[in-house]
């Protein structure tokens, strides 16, 4: 009979936990959608300065749906947050006046949480796709460039080296030999 009786509190103790462990996940998550989001945000900038400079930009569209999927993806979780902080404090009201096992507990707050969780995550996707489209038909551009500097500098040395021609020629005439240069 002990080990029966000892079942419930195992049982009740493990579902605490579990409670605690989904809770946790939760804000794990979207603190992570949150960061990646707003990353993404500061890097595409960051590529869109560094990376493509002054040069035409191509497919500028998917630039624009990616910037608004990760502020709408940040803007989402941001009100999870608060609706998720509704959503106990309804829970706790549905505790307290016995309703909490004749409703959902939390509610519709509970319900929109779970929404825009997902609605965020879909979003940096969204992004995410975007920005490579973005990219992909922008770096080529920049690869040409890169590749019309190097051989301007590849060129340069050489005009250099006929410059000097002339002036071993005039020192030539004034006397030294070809040997002291």
């Amino acid at each position: 009979m002990p080990e029966e009786h000892k079942q419930p509190d195992v049982m009740a103790e493990y579902r605490k936990w579990l409670v605690a462990a989904e809770q946790k996940s939760q804000e794990d998550f979207d603190k992570t959608v949150l960061a990646l989001s707003g990353g993404a945000l500061g890097i595409s900038f960051a590529f869109l300065k560094d990376i493509l400079g002054p040069q035409p930009i191509v497919l500028s569209g998917f630039l624009l749906a990616a910037w608004f999927a990760w502020a709408f993806s940040t803007f989402s979780v941001l009100i999870s947050y608060y609706l998720s902080h509704l959503a106990l404090r309804r829970a706790i009201g549905q505790v307290d006046d016995g309703t909490i096992f004749k409703r959902p507990p939390g509610g519709v707050f509970a319900c929109l949480t779970a929404i825009l969780n997902g609605t965020g995550a879909v979003l940096f996707l969204v992004g995410v796709c975007c920005i490579t489209v973005f990219a992909v038909a922008n770096l080529p551009t920049k690869g040409a460039t890169i590749d019309r500097k190097e051989t301007a500098i590849t060129t340069a040395p050489s005009s250099t080296t006929t410059a000097k021609a002339p002036v071993t020629a005039v020192n030539t005439d004034a006397g030294q030999s070809p040997a002291a240069d």
